[in-house]
C-alpha cells in the first residue's frame, strides 16, 4: 500500500477584520504555511492530534486504522503505523520519552521512530468482553490509565493502570451499569479523575493503587474535559453548567450558561472560555463563575463553533462555519482577542479538533483529510490548562505553567 504525501507550496490567504501586523520573518498571522494530505483515500482523523519534538502524530480510520508522524517544520510525512487489528482508533498521548500511546483494539505503544515498544490486549478473564472506551492519560512517572468496558456483560466498567514497560499495574471496577465513557485527568497532586460521560458523577482515584478518594454526583454526564487550575480547582461542563470543585471534591460554585459547555480552557489571566452547544462563545469568571462575556455566532456569522485553544496573548482560536445558502457551509478558522472580537479568519479551514499552537507560533489545524500550517500571533498559552487535553501532547495530565 503506497505512503504518500501531497505538500503544497505556501500560500498567503487575505485576512478579514483588521488582524494587528504581527509578523514573524515577514510571515503575518493566518498564513497558510503548508498542507499535508492523508493518501490512501483522504480518511477521516479519528481523533485531536499531538505534537511532540517537531513531529504531529495523528490518527485516522477509513482504510483501516492508521497513526501517521508528520514533521511538523514542512509537513512531511516520517512514518505510517497499521493497526490491522482494529476497527477503531483514539487520540494519541505522547510520553515524555517521546513514545506514543493510543488505544483501538489494544493500548499501543510505539517509539518515536514508528516501531511497536508492545501492544497490551484488555484483561479479560474467563467470560468478559472489556474494550477499550478510549479515555487515556499519562501520569508523571510516565504510566498510562486507560478505561475499558465489558461489551458482553451488564457490570461496571474498569480503569487500568500500565506501566511504561507494558506490564499491568493496577486494575480497578468503579461506577454503574450506565458510566461506561467518560474522560481521564490527573490533577496537580496526582489524583486521578474520571469525569463520566455516560453517568453522572466525578470520581477521584489515587493513582498509588486506585482506591476511590471521593465521587461527586453532577446529575447529568460530563459534556467535556474538565479544566484544572493551580490551586487543584476543578471546572467541569455538565448539563448547561459549568461547575468549579475544589480537590476534596466540595463544590465552589455552578453557573447555568443557558447551553451545554463544552471543555473550557483557561486563559493567561485565568478567564475561563466554552463554546456552547447553541454555538456561542463564553468567558466566565474563575473566581465566582460570573459571566464576563457571551457572543452568539449570529453576531460574527458563523453558525457552529468549534473546540477552542487560547495562545500567550490570549488569543482564542476557534472553528466556525457560514452558511450560503443551498449549497451549505463555507469553514473558517477564526482568531479572537480575549474580549470577543474578532481578530482574522481564514475560509476553507474545517478543524473539528481543538487546534496544536506551537512554540513557534504555528497553529496546526487537523481537517477531514490532513493537516494545515498556519501562522499564528504567540505560542500556546502559559496557563494552568491552555487547551483541552492539557498540552500538545494529550496527557490530559496538570504539569504547572
Amino acid at each position: 500500500m503506497r505512503k504518500g504525501l501531497w505538500l503544497l507550496l505556501p500560500m498567503v490567504i487575505p485576512l478579514v477584520s483588521g488582524c494587528d501586523l504581527f509578523k514573524e520573518e515577514g510571515v503575518e498571522p493566518g498564513t497558510v504555511k503548508w498542507e499535508y494530505t492523508f493518501p490512501d483515500g483522504a480518511p477521516d482523523i479519528a481523533d485531536v492530534p499531538a505534537l511532540s519534538n517537531g513531529t504531529i502524530y495523528a490518527t485516522t480510520v477509513g482504510d483501516g486504522c492508521w497513526l501517521y508522524a508528520i514533521n511538523s517544520s514542512d509537513g512531511a510525512q516520517k512514518w505510517a503505523f497499521h493497526m490491522d487489528s482494529a476497527s477503531w482508533i483514539g487520540y494519541p498521548a505522547v510520553g515524555e520519552d517521546g513514545t506514543v500511546y493510543v488505544v483501538a483494539d489494544k493500548l499501543y505503544a510505539i517509539s518515536p521512530d514508528g516501531t511497536k515498544k508492545w501492544a497490551l490486549n484488555p484483561p479479560n478473564r474467563p467470560g468478559q468482553a472489556y474494550r477499550f472506551a478510549g479515555a487515556i492519560t499519562i501520569g508523571e512517572d510516565g504510566t498510562v490509565y486507560a478505561t475499558l468496558y465489558d461489551a458482553l456483560n451488564p457490570v461496571p466498567p474498569e480503569i487500568i493502570a500500565v506501566k511504561p514497560d507494558g506490564t499491568l499495574k493496577w486494575s480497578i471496577t468503579y461506577g454503574d451499569l450506565i458510566t461506561r465513557y467518560g474522560f481521564l485527568e490527573i490533577g496537580p497532586d496526582g489524583t486521578l479523575y474520571l469525569f463520566a460521560e455516560w453517568g453522572h458523577a466525578i470520581y477521584a482515584f489515587s493513582t498509588s493503587a486506585g482506591d476511590i478518594s471521593w465521587v461527586y454526583e453532577m446529575g447529568n454526564g460530563a459534556t467535556g474535559l474538565a479544566a484544572i487550575d493551580q490551586n487543584g480547582v476543578i471546572y467541569v461542563p455538565h448539563s448547561s453548567q459549568l461547575s468549579a470543585l475544589q480537590s476534596n471534591g466540595a463544590l465552589l460554585w455552578e453557573t447555568d450558561l443557558g447551553a451545554a459547555p463544552s471543555s473550557p480552557v483557561i486563559g493567561p489571566d485565568g478567564t475561563l472560555y466554552t463554546k456552547l452547544m447553541n454555538d456561542s462563545l463564553c468567558a466566565v469568571n474563575p473566581s465566582d463563575g460570573t459571566v464576563i462575556w457571551k457572543k452568539k455566532g449570529y453576531e460574527f456569522g458563523t453558525q457552529e463553533i468549534r473546540a477552542i485553544v487560547v495562545d500567550a496573548n490570549g488569543n482564542l482560536y476557534i472553528h466556525g462555519a457560514e452558511s450560503y445558502g443551498a449549497q451549505g457551509y463555507t469553514h473558517l478558522l477564526y482568531a479572537f482577542n480575549r474580549d470577543g472580537e474578532i481578530s482574522w479568519k481564514i475560509h476553507d479551514i474545517f478543524c473539528e479538533w481543538p487546534p496544536i499552537i506551537d512554540s513557534d507560533n504555528t497553529i496546526y489545524v487537523q481537517t477531514p483529510s490532513g493537516i494545515t500550517a498556519i501562522q499564528g500571533e504567540a505560542n500556546l498559552s502559559n496557563s494552568p490548562w491552555p487547551r483541552p487535553y492539557h498540552d500538545n501532547r494529550n496527557t490530559c495530565r496538570y504539569e504547572g505553567f
